[in-house]
């Protein structure tokens, strides 16, 4: 063998083992593009894009903090609480399909002290020595339902909710499960009929309820009505918001129950006959606005809800109220409240003492 064929197998071997490792090798895939999220702004402002959808979401909140006060009270009454909003939104053949949820949690300062025995005893009780810890409420879910074109399904505001402006009013209405369906019309008009859990289990026909809407550039007038089938009963309710000029808004609010409803205008089966208030709001600048009231309530009734037994009287009350709105900072908003209550009712709840009572409250708002 020569030194020519040795040097020829040589490399002939080398080529092999070579190409036998890079037969062997780890390849490594490309990375996968990334998607950025993108601004969504159909909406409005706060909306994005959920990567690889095309669904725009927003998420909101709101902390509060709230000092109270009544007259009758012994000193203030603080509350803190928390609101987490969600909103989903997309387009579909049949309109916006809309998805939201709101959660709330809240606590407020103690109102007792636990004893050797493991009770809590409240503020009134003779053997209270001390103070306990904050009460926390926990987390509700204020909020949870879908709407698909004119179509709402889940739990929110009755379609009977509506009120003032003010801290002192009353205008019937709790949050409840419901199916609604709203027409729009067009030219700001739109009519909308909804059915209502009125309580789980108890029977099969629900709450049934009804609103016109009018929106113009004078300012907007809305009509409600409902129907209770537990007690027979129904209520009618209108409120009209108008603006007389660019600063000041004139609104006004009448109602009336044939008997107490789910509605009633201080809790659900505790109501008046009839009511009519108005409020006025100025709006003095970009950051203050001022605005005042009052409300009279006629024919006091209310139901026991446990069966169709309620009981009517001749008790007539009223409200009057004042409020300040003043926004700080951007997403920082402060309302002063001040309201006086009197009437028949407050004589029959403190034995036959005729005098009202003032109350009110400092709210600082800081949303996100």
């Amino acid at each position: 063998m020569n030194i020519k064929s040795l040097l020829l197998g040589s490399a002939a071997a080398l080529l092999a083992v070579s190409g036998a490792r890079a037969a062997d090798a780890i390849v490594v895939a490309e990375p996968e593009p990334m998607e950025y999220v993108r601004i969504c702004d159909v909406y409005g402002a706060g909306f994005y894009y959920i990567p690889g959808t095309e669904t725009c979401l927003s998420v909101r909140g709101l902390v509060r903090y709230q000092i109270n006060w009544d007259e009758g009270d012994d000193g203030f009454r603080k509350d803190a609480l928390m609101r987490l909003k969600i909103d989903a939104r997309s387009e579909t053949e049949y309109g916006t399909f809309r998805r939201y949820i709101e959660f709330q949690a809240s606590a407020r300062g103690s109102r007792g002290f636990e004893g050797p025995n493991g009770v809590w005893y409240d503020d009134e009780n003779d053997s209270y020595t001390g103070f306990g810890a904050p009460i926390e409420n926990g987390t509700a879910l204020r909020h949870a339902y879908f709407t698909l074109g004119g179509l709402l399904v889940g739990h929110t505001d009755t379609l009977f909710d509506g009120d003032l402006s003010g801290e002192f009013d009353k205008g019937g209405g709790e949050r409840i499960n419901q199916i609604r369906y709203t027409f729009d019309a067009g030219n700001g008009i739109s009519v909308s009929a909804g059915l209502e859990e009125e309580r789980e289990n108890y029977d099969y026909v629900p709450l049934v309820t009804g609103k016109v809407a009018i929106a113009q550039g004078w300012g907007t007038v809305n009509l409600y009505g409902g129907y209770d089938n537990f007690y027979g009963e129904f209520a009618v309710k209108g409120i009209a918001k108008i603006k007389a000029t660019d600063a000041l808004t004139i609104e006004a609010i009448a109602t009336y129950e044939s008997g107490p409803t789910y509605w009633g205008l201080l809790r659900p089966y505790d109501g008046y006959e009839w009511s009519a208030g108005g409020y006025l709001k100025y709006q003095v600048n970009e950051k203050l606005a001022i605005g005042a009231g009052g409300q009279y309530f006629s024919g006091r009734h209310w139901g026991s809800g446990n069966d169709a037994s309620f009981y009517e009287s001749n008790l007539d009350d009223w409200r009057v109220g004042a409020v300040i709105d003043y926004k700080i900072v951007e997403n920082l908003d402060a309302k002063l409240a001040l309201n006086y209550f009197d009437g028949d009712s407050y004589d029959v709840e403190n034995g036959g003492d005729g005098d009202g009572h003032f109350g009110g409250f400092l709210r600082l708002d800081a949303s996100f």
